[in-house]
């Protein structure tokens, strides 16, 4: 830490000495040497300052001497300057150019413009943290807030929201969801949303518990997915995609995050209580020790590398046309987030704590209580669906624009012969609409109602849309049509204006009306009639019709 032991106090890094000096007062006076207490003080400051506990155990090396300040200052001043001059002359001006802009790139875009221009002129590459170092040499907080119209932060020794230390695996777990960096489509090739991933990690081995994908924003339901995920047993998930990897389940009992909307919901939710999981919603700083974003961020790393990447922000994304090049499915991207979370994170050591969190979820399973691996996981699902009150009509129990009822089972007489009295609790499944669950008031139990139409198919609520979406428009009638019998209606029910006419009584006109009506109706033996007709009235020209018929004429008068 620092440059040279003869430090100003007014120097920051002698500010920052002295704030460490203080932090290691309270260890060294609070704790004894290689004792659990020690341990924990030790990467509790760790995460705080954003270190490693082995950097911390060497200040305390340093500093546990002589209990001076000037101790935790690196001496440098037996040394020249470890970069040319031509070197520092290139890191400054595009530091200057490129960084301290308001447009500026960040400081990663930084480091390889300067290692491009490194490499040109002959010199060698430097390190990202040599270029950090460089800013706040050459530049105070307060003026590179300035320049790149941010806000003045504290770089180091801020508030963090305190350290997390397990005893055992599962005890407490963080759980967090961002949106991938890769665009999806459908199997018919449409553009999709950029893809939900939830992550549950267990704190103490940084093992991955489960994760799910989820094509719109996060929700309790997605959350609950998550954790059905994780509680499970993964070895048929892992003969699915084809993968090899160690199995990890089990239900955790506390559950770290931020404080999102539906993270907040849960907070004391009584479906979780009975499962006995606490979601802890953390005030200020949530992320302790990055825990699961870094998981996040080696997940989104593998991802990037698929055609159709959106790279970690319109930046970084530039010009390249991801709708264009987009071409992955739901599944592809699921069997690469896999591969990723259960064989590249949890197989794989990490280069900063040399652990690999599969070898230290083994070392430390023996620890696990038995009632953490033993879960019933449609429990823990029932827990996270959205439940809602009803009223049962003689149809059933309506939902998703259909009706559930089953009337051969004797557990659902006695609901149906207090229909309307009360209130029915009911919890739905936006994944599975072929059934609904209610609450049974007497047995004090979730009870599984079918559809009352027979149809037990499983289905989504979205191809449930879909497939009514498909039946309004194959018997659908469009706009121009609809709106042209209305048109007829309006036509007949406005006659032809006709000649002002003297009044007539409603009894006259009804009766003119019913003799106009009558003598068009339809007649029996209609043809004998006419016959009759013809021979009474002529066939309306004045021409009676002709006739052979003879009548013998009696005389009365005869004897």
């Amino acid at each position: 830490m620092g440059r040279r032991s003869d430090d100003p106090s007014d120097d920051p890094r002698w500010s920052e000495a002295e704030r460490l000096a203080t932090q290691l007062d309270r260890i060294l006076d609070r704790t004894s040497p290689k004792s659990e207490a020690r341990a924990a003080a030790v990467n509790d400051l760790a995460a705080r300052l954003k270190r490693t506990p082995q950097t911390i155990r060497s200040h305390l090396r340093k500093y546990g001497r002589r209990r001076l300040v000037r101790d935790l200052l690196r001496d440098d001043s037996g040394r020249g300057p470890r970069l040319p001059s031509e070197a520092e002359t290139i890191v400054r001006t595009v530091l200057d150019d490129k960084y301290l802009t308001p447009e500026g790139c960040s400081l990663n875009e930084a480091t390889i413009v300067i290692n491009g221009r490194l490499e040109g002129a002959g010199l060698k590459p430097v390190s990202f943290n040599t270029v950090k170092s460089r800013l706040w040499k050459h530049w105070t907080a307060e003026e590179v807030a300035r320049r790149r119209g941010e806000t003045v932060r504290v770089r180091k020794h801020r508030h963090r929201g305190g350290s997390l230390v397990p005893d055992y695996p599962l005890q407490i777990c963080q759980i967090d969801e961002t949106e991938i960096d890769v665009l999806a489509v459908d199997d018919a090739g449409h553009l999709l949303k950029r893809l939900w991933l939830i992550v549950l990690v267990d704190v103490l081995t940084h093992m991955i518990l489960g994760f799910w994908l989820w094509p719109r924003s996060a929700n309790r339901e997605a959350i609950g997915l998550c954790l059905q995920h994780a509680i499970r047993p993964k070895g048929a998930y892992f003969q699915k995609f084809g993968i090899e990897a160690t199995d990890v389940f089990g239900r955790p009992e506390r559950i770290i995050s931020d404080r999102a909307a539906w993270y907040k919901a849960l907070k004391g939710h009584r479906g979780l209580e009975d499962l006995r999981i606490t979601v802890d919603p953390r005030h200020g700083e949530p992320h302790i020790r990055n825990v699961v974003e870094r998981l996040q961020g080696s997940i989104n790393q593998q991802l990037r590398k698929a055609r159709g990447q959106t790279g970690r922000s319109v930046a970084d994304r530039g010009d390249y046309p991801a709708e264009e090049r987009a071409c992955l499915t739901y599944e592809q991207i699921e069997k690469a987030a896999a591969i990723t979370a259960f064989r590249i994170c949890n197989g794989e050591m990490d280069e900063k704590t040399r652990k690999r969190p599969d070898l230290e979820w083994s070392k430390h399973a023996s620890r696990i209580p038995e009632h953490l691996l033993t879960v019933d996981w449609e429990e823990v699902q029932l827990a996270f669906l959205p439940e809602s009150t009803c009223s049962l009509s003689s149809k059933g129990i309506p939902a998703f624009g259909l009706f559930y009822w089953k009337p051969d089972d004797g557990r659902l007489a006695e609901i149906y012969a207090n229909r309307g009295r009360e209130k029915l609790r009911i919890k739905v499944n936006r994944n599975d609409v072929s059934h609904i669950y209610l609450w049974h008031p007497t047995l004090m139990q979730w009870l599984t109602v079918p559809r009352a139409d027979g149809v037990l198919t499983p289905m989504t609520a979205w191809e449930l849309d879909a497939q009514n979406g498909r039946e309004r428009q194959e018997a659908g009638t469009s706009w121009a049509e609809r709106g042209k019998s209305r048109e007829l209606v309006d036509e007949a029910l406005t006659p032809p204006p006709r000649p002002r006419k003297a009044r007539v009584s409603r009894k006259v006109a009804s009766d003119a009306l019913a003799a106009r009506v009558a003598s068009e109706a339809p007649k029996p033996y209609a043809a004998d009639m006419e016959i009759n007709r013809l021979k009474t009235t002529g066939d309306g020209l004045g021409v009676l019709p002709v006739t052979d018929d003879s009548f013998e004429v009696e005389h009365w008068g005869a004897s």
